[in-house]
């Protein structure tokens, strides 16, 4: 179940993977609804796109705590510092991104007073009273959050498939079924 010096447990795993099909889905509603002219069909794919926000965000602070409680598995390529550096600050950015561009997504409802839905089962209650300049501001930083997360997201699948494919040193294995 958790990580070793040698691989990744099957709960880091599943969770990686899980938050990557949140990702994909989350883009895909976003792109979906944000071209769309308001009204019901618009509002209905808006709260459905702020629940499952909701969820990653859940999945995320799991995720979290699963890494900083589980061993780090140690580099393949351990005298590439400059490599391992970089994977980590990637790994850094991409966490603090998807917390940055949740944060931002639910901060621009909040600031049209609505609360943010779960799936109808409960609401975040909004602390803000209607306020479109911050509603705007916080719209920009979900927006363009989520197109430096996607450019950092490519970074990351490019350095997985450059591992697998140019170094060949099993590093895209670690994250399949093959290992932990």
């Amino acid at each position: 179940m958790w990580n070793s010096s040698e691989g990744y447990g099957w709960l880091a795993k599943g969770l990686h993977w899980l938050v990557a099909l949140q990702m994909v889905g989350l883009s895909v509603f976003g792109f979906i609804f944000a071209d769309m002219p308001r009204g019901d069909e618009k509002t209905e794919l808006l709260i459905l796109h702020a629940s499952f926000g909701l969820l990653l965000l859940a999945v995320m602070v799991v995720r979290l705590g699963v890494r900083l409680r589980s061993t780090r598995p140690a580099p393949l390529q351990p005298d590439a510092a400059r490599m391992n550096a970089l994977a980590h600050g990637v790994h850094l950015v991409l966490y603090l991104g998807v917390f940055l561009v949740i944060a931002a997504g639910m901060l621009t409802l909040m600031t049209v007073g609505w609360d943010v839905p779960f799936f109808g089962l409960f609401a975040v209650p909004t602390p803000f009273e209607r306020d479109m300049d911050l509603h705007h501001l916080f719209e920009e930083i979900h927006i363009y959050g989520w197109w430096a997360l996607a450019g950092f997201t490519g970074l990351h699948v490019l350095g997985a498939l450059y591992h697998a494919f140019v170094l060949k040193d099993g590093t895209l294995r670690r994250m399949g079924h093959e290992s932990g």
